[in-house]
């Protein structure tokens, strides 16, 4: 199956992402397949196949690694492309992560790597995906990224860490969550 550990996306904020997504793609002439809001979610670590058995390990991981970060805010404040936007691929709203992401990101780096999982070549970047591109750019994309942009950060409450399993379907990926940890002193849903 395929995983990837991750942060959620509350509802409104996803709401407010959906909406900026649907502005580059109406102005952009681009083709691309755009993420369902109901599947936004800021990456950690995208492990790729791996065997249903290792997810009691991966659990593991996830707690020693969540035990360690306090809950911190993100702030989703520009849109960019990956690798860059004159060629992009993938399209995604992101913002400057604070130290606690970083750490967060270093950890599972740490146990995953002690799993046996190699390393990742770059830094993770604090970024929710938009959309993958098929085919060429839209030359203006780095104009309606610029343009498109949030007026004000949206905001992500980081307190939780997610190992969600991607099943690729025709109408795109399908996300179950196969569990949640809460990062270290995060409240319950109750209080």
């Amino acid at each position: 199956m395929r995983a990837f550990f991750c942060i959620p996306i509350k509802p409104d904020t996803a709401s407010s992402i959906g909406r900026i997504a649907r502005d580059v793609r109406e102005r952009s002439g681009m083709r691309a397949s755009w993420v369902r809001a109901q599947n936004y979610h800021v990456t950690l670590r995208f492990l790729g196949e791996i065997d249903p058995l290792l997810t009691v390990e991966l659990e593991r991981i996830g707690r020693r690694a969540a035990e360690r970060i306090e809950p911190f805010p993100l702030s989703l404040d520009r849109l960019g492309a990956f690798p860059s936007p004159e060629s992009a691929r993938v399209l995604w709203i992101g913002g400057d992560a604070p130290p606690a992401f970083h750490g967060l990101a270093s950890s599972l780096r740490h146990e995953l790597g002690r799993l046996g999982f190699p390393a990742e070549r770059d830094a993770a970047v604090a970024h929710v995906t938009l959309a993958r591109i098929k085919g060429r750019p839209d030359p203006d994309l780095p104009r309606l990224l610029d343009e498109c942009r949030p007026a004000r950060g949206l905001p992500v409450s980081a307190d939780r860490l997610i190992l969600m399993e991607s099943v690729l379907m025709p109408d795109g990926p399908a996300y179950t969550p196969l569990f949640a940890v809460r990062l270290a002193g995060a409240k319950t849903d109750a209080g």
